[in-house]
């Protein structure tokens, strides 16, 4: 049984804080609307000023009322973030802590433990999170947990939210006050209540699911890095300047979050990448010009290089069927993977790579890990297919070829 003074404090701090669409409509089922003035994310947009009568009133443009709908339909007019953001870091700075691997999230987890002298049982047993965790995170730096392994872990820290926000922007997540759940951890955490079962009790009563953590450590225990580590700190290095993370954004989707984001290309653009080239290629696809199509590009290009079919497709590891289809059925374009596959045995550039990529529907993109891994290959001229898909199976993506 949860304390009802407890309900009533997460009750006002919902009212001052939550955005999410679910508790303005639970409000309103309870015949308590929310009062927009009362929402501390509005604070800036209140003004006050002198009424007819000389006395100081609170105003609220139509454009707040109208900002908070995008808000909560999707729009990210701002952040929306609980709490203080950890401060900011200048380059050189960040530069230095990448060197030192600070940034991992394993790293600083562990420096948060040490600072509150706090053991791994002792952790595991708040959080009720699998104690194998913690011998994941020290084998595997760059493993990082799921989302509610990491809210469970902040209880199992005790937390505060400031403590809170600093860890979590080391998984580039953040408490987000569009999400009625985020909102009540966040009011966990800022009135330091670290007990789960009080956090469970008080979602349990808006009839939201409990955090539970369902995430299987134990399986992953195994893993071993590629033999090089040089490489995977060189290539952590590349990721951490030219990937944006998207994997979370469907997630997000479904929870009722939407941000106006689009990836952008890796290496420099192949000419028939632009989007008028593209419409008149696909044009010329559909009537059937020479030259347009996907294995006319290919076949042209391996005839430039001097190389045999045979060749490119023994170094691509590709079934020689594949190469057939692409020579017999014109209008046949193959998977990605396998076009960098080829792109790959036949050593091509980046110019190259992103124009036989988009001759087939494709480019490399900022918002996949798998295509920033592929372009640093690229860019060093590092073309072993076996290294990158040891690589590739490390970071956890899909690998290249059949």
């Amino acid at each position: 049984m949860i304390n009802p003074r407890i309900l009533a404090k997460s009750a006002a701090y919902l009212e001052r804080h939550c955005l999410d669409q679910r508790w303005f409509d639970y409000r309103e089922k309870l015949g308590r609307p929310v009062d927009l003035r009362k929402i501390e994310s509005l604070r800036s947009f209140i003004y006050v000023e002198p009424d007819s009568d000389g006395r100081l009133v609170e105003k609220l443009y139509d454009w707040v009322i109208q900002h908070v709908k995008n808000v909560q339909t999707g729009g990210d007019m701002f952040p929306a973030r609980l709490g203080k953001e950890p401060p900011k870091i200048t380059d050189d700075e960040r530069a230095r802590t990448l060197e030192t691997h600070r940034n991992y999230f394993a790293n600083y987890l562990f420096d948060i433990m040490a600072q509150k002298k706090l053991t791994e049982a002792e952790v595991s047993a708040r959080a009720r999170v699998d104690v194998a965790i913690f011998t994941l995170l020290r084998n595997n730096k760059r493993y990082v947990p799921e989302e509610r392994t990491i809210f469970a872990l902040l209880f199992g820290l005790e937390l505060n939210l400031a403590e809170a926000n600093a860890l979590l922007g080391r998984t580039r997540i953040y408490l987000s006050e569009k999400v009625w759940e985020e909102v009540i951890i966040g009011f966990c955490l800022e009135n330091r209540i670290y007990n789960l079962a009080t956090l469970n009790g008080i979602l349990k009563h808006y009839g939201l699911a409990p955090l539970k953590v369902t995430e299987d450590f134990s399986a992953r225990l195994n893993e071993k890095p590629p033999s090089d580590n040089g490489l995977i700190d060189r290539i952590d290095l590349y990721i951490e300047k030219n990937f944006h993370d998207t994997s979370g954004l469907e997630d997000a989707k479904k929870r009722g979050i939407k941000f106006s984001y689009s990836a952008s290309s890796l290496g420099e653009p192949a000419e028939s990448a632009k989007t008028f080239e593209t419409i008149i290629r696909k044009l010329k696809d559909k009537i059937g010009l020479a030259g347009s199509f996907f294995s006319d590009y290919l076949f042209k290009l391996i005839k430039q290089k001097n190389l045999s079919e045979v060749a490119v497709y023994k170094a691509a590891h590709l079934d020689r069927r594949v190469f057939s289809k692409i020579r017999n059925e014109r209008n046949y374009m193959p998977a990605k993977k396998t076009v960098l596959a080829i792109a790959f045995a036949m050593k091509l550039d980046f110019k190259e790579t992103n124009t036989l990529l988009a001759r087939a529907g494709y480019f490399l993109s900022s918002g996949r890990k798998e295509d920033v891994i592929a372009a640093y290959f690229i860019e060093n001229q590092i073309y072993d297919l076996f290294l990158i898909n040891e690589v590739l199976d490390y970071y956890g993506c899909p690998t290249i070829g059949d």
